[in-house]
């Protein structure tokens, strides 16, 4: 065991000058430039809790890290700067993030990630904007919904809001007929998030009208079942959706999912499910709301943009 005076003494010598064998690279510097940021694996290393070994030929302390890397942290350290080709090179950059990781450099794997993040943010405006202005929608919903869709990248414009437009079957007719392929998507009273995709444009025939690239969606639900699509049946596809005056966003014979007049006053909205479309997780008519019949507190219906 050594003595207080023999560790300040060894203390006092590598704060000159120290080899460090970093598995199998030598690089020479000093513990002043090793422990310049606080709180890293240096200033424990040197905190002088600890006896260093050393290699009886040069002194020098070995390091089980890559020795290529190893000139990028000790750069970093004497100069807080970063090779301009660090940042270029994708594969060099994340090598080196697992590095600086490791010796608790977190300023600097901030630095590293700083084109991550911007892309994240990139990538978390781009997907805000795919269904812009409405406020039923969360981040990880508007992707699964271009997901269902069959394109990511998607861009929708918000036609129709209940709570701005009116609940009454009037009012989503005379915002969405005739306006193209549709996303509608419901909140009942209980604050759960379902609805539906058409490709075709709503009308007040009064008919069905077949589609066969129908489904319906739940996003939310009483049972914890994750964001899932039920695709029409195949034999059904004429079913699809329901076209009348007096009638909201309306999917399948039966109906699969039912929108009445002034949904938010009542509860005749229903869903007799499943009728037309597939259920892939055997709720039946429990599925969206946990119950057959619902109360909308909003309803929000986007166009392709």
């Amino acid at each position: 065991m050594k003595s207080n005076l023999d560790t300040i003494q060894d203390i006092t010598t590598i704060k000159r000058k120290i080899i460090l064998d970093v598995r199998g690279v030598k690089y020479t510097t000093s513990v002043n430039t090793l422990t310049r940021k606080k709180d890293t694996f240096f200033t424990a290393l040197f905190s002088g809790r600890w006896e260093l070994e050393r290699d009886s030929n040069d002194n020098s302390i070995f390091i089980g890290r890559d020795g290529d890397l190893f000139k990028y942290i000790l750069s970093y350290l004497r100069t807080d700067k970063i090779h301009n080709n660090v940042m270029t090179d994708e594969t060099l950059c994340r090598r080196l993030i697992i590095e600086a990781d490791y010796f608790c450099l977190h300023n600097l794997v901030f630095i590293l990630t700083e084109h991550d993040r911007k892309r994240q943010e990139e990538e978390r405006l781009a997907i805000e904007k795919s269904f812009p202005n409405g406020t039923l929608l969360r981040l990880e919903h508007k992707v699964r919904l271009n997901e269902f869709y069959g394109k990511i990248n998607q861009k929708w414009e918000l036609i129709y809001k209940a709570t701005r437009d009116g609940f009454g079957a009037s009012a989503f007719h005379s915002c969405c007929n005739y306006r193209g392929p549709t996303m509608t998507i419901i909140q009942s009273n209980n604050n759960y998030i379902f609805g539906g995709y058409t490709s075709i444009s709503w009308t007040s025939s009064g008919w069905y009208r077949e589609d066969q690239a129908a489904f319906l969606f739940t996003l939310t639900n009483p049972h914890n079942i994750p964001p899932r699509k039920y695709n029409i049946q195949p034999a059904r596809a004429a079913y699809a959706v329901c076209h009348a005056d007096t009638k909201g966003p309306t999917f399948g014979n039966g109906h699969d999912m039912f929108v009445c007049d002034d949904s938010k006053s009542n509860k005749s909205s229903y869903t007799i499910f499943p009728w037309s479309y597939n259920d892939t997780t055997y709720k039946g008519n429990n599925t969206f709301t946990g119950a057959e019949h619902f109360t909308t507190t909003d309803i929000e219906v986007f166009k392709l943009a």
